[in-house]
């Protein structure tokens, strides 16, 4: 018996990259081990550190690293870099040092060569809005670049190019997969649909998010902004998604919804990571590949009204 190539994919999505910690546990329990790895911006992240341990034990440590995060980690509030970026004075909001430093202090290897997978990370080249791999080198300086959230963070420089988030150029990058020979593509996105209830520890209260759009928009530039990229992000994914569902055994993991909270948060994450698991992992022992044809960028048949689109 001759078996397939197995490639994860794992998308961008800021503080929900918990969520893939989730969805990655049920896999390795399920028996899925990756063959190897593509990630965009938070994705990217998650994919390096299981590259180094691509076992349920990894997954176990990443659920503790998401779980041990803290904002100051990684947005470092600085009133007077946010008020010169606010003013046009810079084009940043915050610095990457304290993500570069994290990282430093956290990955235990430093290059691609020394993973026990092969690992590919995903940035964007700001100048031609192209997609830049990387898979051998330095690691650190890519994951870096790979999550400079436009606006937010800087544009990051990696061999005289000027890089910012992986996920404007390829937020779902399937494609790359398969051009590396994965034959079988689990992608693993930060949130979906799945209803999520989050409650805080000790102040009470509670969080429900749902798959229902959002009922007005956001209520600020930035956020106006930020939605549109992602609605754009979300389009292209579709697009990879129909374009791959004929050319390798395609699957994509349900996710829980993360309408409601903030991206750059960490205090829902341990939430998130247990609510993934169990949605992956009741999913997995009825799992079906993609369906060729018109799909969603879940992998769902698009429908018009109630009658699903379907190839003739």
């Amino acid at each position: 018996m001759t078996l397939m190539r197995t490639a994860w994919v794992l998308p961008g999505g800021s503080t929900f990259g918990a969520v893939q910690a989730g969805l990655a546990t049920a896999l390795f329990e399920a028996g899925v081990e990756p063959d190897l790895l593509v990630g965009t911006s938070a994705g990217s992240l998650n994919a390096a550190w299981l590259a180094g341990d691509p076992s349920g034990g990894g997954a176990e440590s990443l659920r503790a690293v998401w779980s041990s995060m803290r904002r100051s980690d990684i947005f470092p509030i600085q009133p007077a870099r946010i008020l010169a970026g606010k003013l046009g004075i810079t084009n940043h909001l915050m610095t990457s040092t304290g993500l570069a430093r994290w990282l430093h202090r956290t990955l235990p290897y430093r290059t691609f060569e020394q993973t026990a997978i092969p690992l590919t990370v995903t940035a964007t080249d700001v100048d031609t809005g192209t997609a830049v791999y990387f898979d051998h080198g330095p690691v650190l300086p890519p994951l870096v670049a790979s999550c400079s959230i436009p606006g937010l963070f800087p544009p990051f420089r990696v061999n005289d190019r000027w890089l910012v988030d992986g996920g404007v150029a390829a937020f779902m990058p399937i494609s790359r997969a398969v051009e590396l020979g994965a034959e079988r593509v689990f992608v693993l996105p930060c949130g979906g649909t799945e209803p999520f209830e989050h409650r805080p520890g000790k102040r009470g209260g509670h969080i429900v998010t749902s798959p229902s759009t959002p009922t007005i928009p956001p209520r600020s530039v930035s956020g106006v902004s930020g939605a549109a990229l992602g609605a754009a992000m979300l389009n292209a994914a579709r697009l990879d998604v129909q374009l791959n569902s004929t050319r390798c055994e395609l699957y994509i993991l349900p996710a829980p919804a993360t309408v409601g909270l903030s991206p750059y948060s960490f205090a829902h994450s341990a939430a998130l990571i247990e609510a993934a698991w169990d949605v992956a992992a009741t999913w997995y022992p009825r799992a079906r590949p993609v369906p060729a044809g018109v799909v969603d960028s879940s992998g769902k048949p698009e429908r018009v009204g109630k009658t699903a689109l379907t190839p003739n």
